[in-house]
């Protein structure tokens, strides 16, 4: 019942325990995180459409910030090449696509290797390769 959810809902919010170990309780990089992945997702897409090396190049540099906030970095940079997949097997690949995704990948990645965790990991690990 809604009666019964919201007062679960209600002790829940008040448990030390549970807030805790939760994202209201460890103030990592979560949310930062959140907000430069959307943001290179953004700038991806208006390079797309666009097709200019510009929008490519902020991608990428919202790409770089991605990286140098968020271990879990490497979860952007293989969705992409997925959409860049799923355009070529819908048949919409176009020149657009292939200055968007390979100006991305080449300043994102030399980028990403100024980073002192990252280092030469995009072009030595297989979970890079996409």
């Amino acid at each position: 019942s809604t009666g019964a959810g919201l007062v679960a809902a209600a002790l829940i919010s008040i448990v030390p325990g549970y807030i805790s170990r939760s994202v209201a309780g460890s103030y990592d990089n979560e949310g930062i995180a959140i907000f430069c992945m959307l943001l290179t997702y953004y700038l991806w897409i208006k390079a797309v459409k666009t097709g200019t090396i510009f929008w490519s190049a902020m991608s990428a540099l919202a790409y770089f910030y991605m990286v140098s906030s968020w271990g879990g970095y490497v979860f952007l940079i293989n969705l992409i090449p997925l959409h860049v997949l799923a355009l070529m097997i819908t048949g919409r690949f176009s020149h657009r696509i292939y200055i968007a995704y390979s100006t991305l990948y080449c300043v994102g990645t030399i980028l990403s290797m100024q980073i002192s965790f990252v280092g030469f990991q995009p072009i030595q690990s297989s979970e890079h390769m996409l």
